[in-house]
């Protein structure tokens, strides 16, 4: 019986592990862009490449440095976030950031914890997070790795629409002005197929407007060229303009009800290029684009080029961390009817491990109980040296 119980807890034992290790992965960045810096950022892990929703309560994140001094930290986190708690006169929020300090630090590696890092969120969701800094404090260091332990695969993410928000950045911002493109953005970087129910882009600019805008001076644009799905396709080509539901006259926000009525479909996978144009009202600067809860799609995502295709000038649209320096936005003229509060899908990571188990649980039980039932019809032979019917 003592036997049967160890194997029986054996069993258990096991399937407890591999549903743990399911849900718990490594995931080793490339730091070879990392830079030499004292009081800036040495490198940045973008949410393409790592989203903090894939963070668990057992996740670590590891930073490996060169150079430093002293028994303190050489280098610090900074989390970027969209804060929708932020009171600022744009309803939806703007970007933020947040500093993590280092809970451990030896033989030149700094260790930030879950707690670390969600403390400094504050009541913000990780989904907010479109990107995480590692910064010089105080000493001239170079980032030399990037390791977050236990974390989701991207599997596990899309099986359970755990959300992502991912920031584009134009390094050299284009002006366009009577009907033009101020930024284009192509599918590696912004892939609008990731759009889903309570999924916003929120585009920020430059414009000549007073602050009581009352027509929106800037919309977003959604083109496809070789397009199969959509039934506003002509000659397999669509150009679909949508208008903000919320803006002022430097923020603008978009929502996927506006681009599915556009578009024709809620099926983006043949949209190609998105842009930000403005609307004849007056000229605009389009510095970056926010796309905030996108799903996380289940496959390998192409790199995040260096440069994005130019509208006008080579805005060199990319990826990147630090929010533009822009004034307080005006009075808001167009309210968002659309918006819910964000889902805390971090906190169902710990049900799914538990159901996890329960169902390892009862299948090692049920394979047990039939070996169990199958020898309790059987009898040792001495003589044939084997088990007999009895």
């Amino acid at each position: 019986m003592k036997k049967t119980l160890s194997v029986f807890m054996a069993v258990i034992a096991a399937a407890a592990a591999s549903t743990f290790a399911a849900f718990a992965g490594d995931v080793e960045l490339d730091t070879q862009k990392a830079v030499e810096t004292d009081k800036g950022i040495t490198f940045t892990a973008n949410s393409k490449d790592l989203a903090a929703s894939q963070f668990t309560s057992d996740t670590t994140v590891k930073v490996a440095y060169s150079g430093g001094d002293g028994a303190e930290s050489p280098v610090k986190l900074v989390l970027g976030y969209w804060d929708k708690n932020d009171n600022t006169e744009f309803e939806f929020g703007s970007p933020a950031s947040a500093e993590v300090k280092a809970s451990e630090v030896k033989d030149g590696e700094a260790v930030f914890t879950y707690a670390d890092i969600t403390e400094a969120l504050g009541d913000n969701a990780l989904s907010s997070v479109f990107a995480i800094d590692v910064e010089a404090d105080g000493s001239t260091v170079t980032c030399t790795g990037f390791t977050a332990t236990n974390v989701l695969s991207s599997k596990e993410m899309a099986e359970n629409d755990f959300r992502r928000t991912i920031r584009v950045h134009a390094k050299k911002p284009a002006t366009s002005e009577n009907w033009g493109q101020s930024i284009s953005v192509g599918v590696d970087q912004f892939d609008v197929s990731t759009m889903a129910e309570n999924s916003f882009v929120i585009a920020i600019f430059e414009s000549d407007l007073d602050k009581d805008v009352v027509s929106a001076p800037v919309e977003f644009i959604m083109q496809s060229t070789d397009d199969t799905v959509s039934p506003k396709a002509k000659n397999n080509t669509v150009w679909g303009k949508v208008a903000p539901v919320l803006f002022n006259n430097k923020y603008a926000l978009f929502d996927f009800e506006s681009m599915e009525d556009a578009y024709g479909t809620d099926d983006f996978s043949c949209v190609s290029t998105v842009y930000i144009g403005d609307t004849g009202k007056s000229p605009i600067t389009c510095t970056d684009i926010y796309a905030l809860d996108i799903k996380t799609i289940a496959k390998d995502e192409p790199e995040v080029s260096e440069n994005s295709e130019a509208a006008a000038d080579n805005n060199n649209a990319v990826e990147t961390t630090k929010p533009a320096d822009t004034q307080t936005p005006a009075a808001v003229t167009s309210k968002d009817n659309s918006s819910s509060d964000n889902k805390d899908d971090e906190g169902s990571n710990f049900k799914l491990i538990v159901i996890g188990i329960v169902a390892g649980v009862i299948v090692a039980a049920g394979v047990i109980f039939l070996i169990l039932g199958k020898k309790s019809r059987e009898t040792y032979d001495v003589n044939k040296h084997r088990y007999v019917k009895k």
